[in-house]
């Protein structure tokens, strides 16, 4: 069997570009290969802290924030520990019952974002450490330790933490759960040569003093999360990964606040990248920040592909005959949209019942390739499989198209000039 690249001259449009997609997507899996068999650094713990702040940014977050605060109580530190609630303004309890807690508690008297609340509470802190913990999001016991080993090591200026979801089996969560995983583990990869571009707001770690050094958080555009990260290695500093270091956080259980989130990570990566991209030589813009870029081109463009290929097959194959729904039109839609289509469609090319293009041949090799890092994720940060992952890993494929979908609908960000830090994620 060999593979056919005269078929490469006569490619249409879609399959063109459907292949140079393939092709840097299956570089960028290759890539994740490459650094993850190359020798860890070895570095050496060089000092310890003596104290830490830990601050919870708050907005409407009641149902949430009693339990986020008895996790931030029971876990270890070995120092003085600080504990301040910013209720952004909040339109419900979430400043009294956080008051219950015997915690510092701030509360703005009208909404002011994130970062800016963020920012009022930094001035009030007094920790060599700053952990930032969002209101909804309930930390391991272990986990403030696990991270401040990590932050003592050499020019290290933040640490992320592993993020998983707490309410994992409410409407779309279990994909969620399975995303966010993965998502983590990829961060730990990048974070191995110092690339790691994300410092997620349901516990990531930092030095005061990096924080100092970059001026706190910027209150430009939505995800303050990436753009501390990226100002931490513009400066100097390394941004660190710790997969022991574990924090749940409740994920959005409507439609409407799932998609109120979505469209703002999209929209708040496209700011990012407006502001960020720079064509120097530093490993950030050589891979991090290009890596960034492609992530949101690909889910583009392979979003329109897919809907255009999705659509022309159905009703090539039956809405054209007059066939709207049939067990034939469920079992097209199911291979689609599932694995049990990868499967098959292996299956076929290696049987000889497909052409082996070299389109098919990019496509199976980056996808087997990259199935592995997903199921690594799993059984690293879940402790092995179990019967919940099974559906949403072999339907994975409609959740990553729905995020495809909402990438292509924010697309006009990208003619706006300005997003202020303001959140609005458990508002009905």
């Amino acid at each position: 069997m060999s593979v056919d690249l005269s078929s490469i001259a006569t490619l249409g449009l879609v399959d063109s570009i459907t292949l140079v997609m393939s092709g840097l997507f299956l570089l960028v899996v290759l890539s994740y290969y490459v650094v993850l068999i190359l020798p860890r650094r070895k570095d050496l713990t060089r000092m310890r802290f003596g104290s830490l702040t830990i601050i919870v940014p708050a907005r409407n977050e009641a149902p949430y924030i009693a339990e986020c605060l008895q996790s931030l109580q029971r876990a270890a530190f070995s120092g003085r520990k600080q504990i301040i609630v910013v209720d952004d303004a909040s339109h419900d309890s979430t400043a009294a019952i956080a008051k219950l807690h015997g915690v510092e508690v701030l509360r703005n008297n009208r909404q002011l974002g994130k970062s800016a609340s963020i920012n009022r509470a930094l001035k009030r802190a007094n920790g060599e450490l700053i952990a930032i913990v969002d209101g909804d999001s309930i930390i391991a016991p272990d986990a403030l330790m696990l991270l401040a080993k990590e932050l003592s090591k050499k020019n290290m200026g933040a640490a992320a933490a592993v993020v998983k979801v707490r309410n994992k089996s409410r409407f779309i969560n279990p994909w969620v759960h399975l995303e966010l995983m993965y998502s983590s583990f990829i961060r730990s990869i990048l974070a191995r040569i110092d690339a790691n571009t994300v410092t997620p707001g349901a516990l990531s770690m930092y030095r005061r003093e990096a924080l100092d050094t970059i001026g706190g958080f910027s209150v430009k555009g939505f995800s303050e999360d990436v753009d501390v990260a990226v100002r931490l290695l513009r400066s100097g500093y390394r941004v660190g990964f710790c997969d022991r270091a574990i924090s749940e956080t409740y994920m959005p259980e409507t439609i409407k606040s799932f998609f109120r989130q979505r469209t703002r990570v999209a929209r708040g990566l496209i700011n990012i990248l407006k502001r960020h991209v720079q064509f120097n030589s530093a490993l950030i813009d050589l891979y991090a920040m290009p890596l960034l870029m492609f992530t949101y081109v690909q889910s583009v463009i392979m979003g329109i592909i897919t809907i255009y290929k999705v659509t022309s097959g159905y009703f090539l194959y039956f809405a054209d005959k007059g066939i709207y729904l049939s067990w034939d039109v469920v079992k097209f839609f199911i291979e689609w949209f599932s694995l049990i289509g990868f499967v098959k469609w292996t299956w076929n090319v290696f049987s000889g019942n497909e052409p082996l293009t070299i389109v098919a041949m990019i496509g199976i090799i980056s996808t087997l390739l990259s199935y592995p890092l997903f199921l690594y994720a799993i059984v690293r940060y879940d402790k092995g499989l179990q019967l919940s992952h099974i559906i949403p890993f072999v339907f994975m494929f409609p959740y990553w198209l729905l995020l495809m979908l909402i990438y292509l609908i924010c697309m006009p960000e990208v003619f706006f000039k300005d997003q202020h830090n303001m959140w609005k994620k458990n508002e009905k």
